[in-house]
């Protein structure tokens, strides 16, 4: 009996360890980047969790590494593609890989990202924001537009609506000319 209680206490130690790391992974707390990163490691490095916890953790030690302006981009880009691969419905993780093609100027792989994560949670209308920018990098004024409107029509915030509406204006001023 000894032995068996032994054995289930040794069972459990890691899965409490994977509790810890993933509770520090997801937390909202206001922790280092490197405890984050480390829980987050620990999670996919321990491969115990849950598909969608593993997808979150490669999801969120992307974001934290990018803090880093020295992070090495192809590492977070991998991270987050790889948390897209486990989890094809972590919208977060659409929206932040946008962010990474739209620095390295992939207009076309961000726009396909930010429409993804609309179909995901179409009601998020700092999404149609952020693809209208990408948008209006790419040039397309009249998709922007569309965008810019689309956001507006999901009822953001009075202050972010403001500033919407005059990017709308200014976007409307130029395809006018």
């Amino acid at each position: 009996m000894k032995t068996l209680a032994a054995a289930l206490l040794l069972l459990a130690l890691p899965a409490a360890a994977h509790a810890g790391g993933i509770e520090d992974c997801r937390s909202k707390e206001q922790i280092s980047n490197e405890t984050r990163l480390k829980a987050c490691s620990a999670v996919i490095d321990g491969k115990q969790a849950s598909t969608a916890d593993t997808a979150y953790a490669y999801y969120k030690r992307a974001m934290t590494a990018s803090a880093n302006p020295n992070a090495d981009q192809a590492m977070i880009m991998a991270d987050v593609s790889k948390a897209i691969e486990l989890d094809p419905k972590l919208m977060e993780a659409y929206a932040f890989r946008a962010l990474g093609y739209n620095r390295a100027m992939q207009y076309d792989k961000a726009i396909a990202d930010l429409t993804t994560a609309i179909g995901i949670a179409p009601d998020r209308w700092g999404l149609y924001l952020l693809r209208a920018m990408v948008e209006a990098q790419k040039n397309d004024t009249k998709a922007a537009i569309a965008d810019l409107e689309a956001a507006l029509a999901r009822n953001p915030p009075a202050s972010s609506a403001e500033s919407i509406r005059l990017r709308l204006a200014k976007l409307k001023q130029g395809a006018a000319k």
